[in-house]
């Protein structure tokens, strides 16, 4: 798994962090942008 590669997480810890940050709102980019990654890779993104 790249997830415990990139941010030294288990897969259990980053679908905590996942959930978190869908309560929190965040669904997709924000206006402007053309493309729509899923929200786990924009996390996985964020991370790094």
């Amino acid at each position: 798994m790249w997830v415990e590669t990139f941010t030294g997480l288990r897969m259990r810890q980053f679908e905590r962090v996942l959930t978190v940050v869908g309560e929190w709102g965040g669904t997709g980019p924000g206006g402007g942008r053309s493309c729509c990654l899923p929200l786990a890779e924009q996390v996985l993104l964020g991370s790094v």
